[in-house]
């Protein structure tokens, strides 16, 4: 079977979509600790955040959805690609540029709370925060999908 670019795409966003939301729901010994994050920020943060944090890739999910495989209009496209150029943004502003210029003490102490025994690949800076290997996953589907969600708004899909 071979997939469209779209297909492609809109399957490729179902899954961040789907990650996004769940990934601190799990434990998944040294990739995910959902425990941890919860235990660092409370329960009550955590659900708003975690409800918060599914709006925008649910709306991006149902037009997935809603135009699998069909003509796919402007508004959706344009969503597409601000969404994930959003999310790319986002990932940067919240994994690289603490990783490498530092942060305030305490979003060092919670990041490392959050992640604590996760697997860690790159290699330590101080004692800056570092997106581990799962968010390293994270970062790259996200940026392939801004790539494809370009490709898609520009040429024409």
């Amino acid at each position: 079977m071979h997939l469209t670019r779209l297909e492609w795409f809109e399957l490729l966003l179902s899954l961040q979509a789907g990650l996004i939301v769940t990934h601190d729901l799990v434990e998944i010994r040294g990739w995910a600790h959902g425990s941890q994050v919860r235990a660092a920020v409370g329960r009550r943060k955590f659900w708003l955040g975690t409800l918060s944090t599914g709006v925008f890739p649910g709306v991006a999910l149902c037009f997935a959805l809603r135009f699998w495989r069909g003509p796919v209009p402007d508004y959706a496209l344009s969503y597409w690609w601000i969404y994930c150029a959003v999310t790319v943004a986002s990932a940067i502003a919240m994994w690289w540029v603490p990783y490498f210029f530092g942060t305030k003490e305490a979003t060092r102490r919670l990041y490392a709370t959050m992640y604590a025994g996760t697997i860690q690949v790159l290699p330590a800076r101080g004692d800056n925060p570092r997106p581990n290997l799962l968010h390293l996953f994270f970062h790259a589907l996200f940026a392939l999908n801004l790539v494809l969600a370009l490709w898609l708004k520009f040429s024409g899909a």
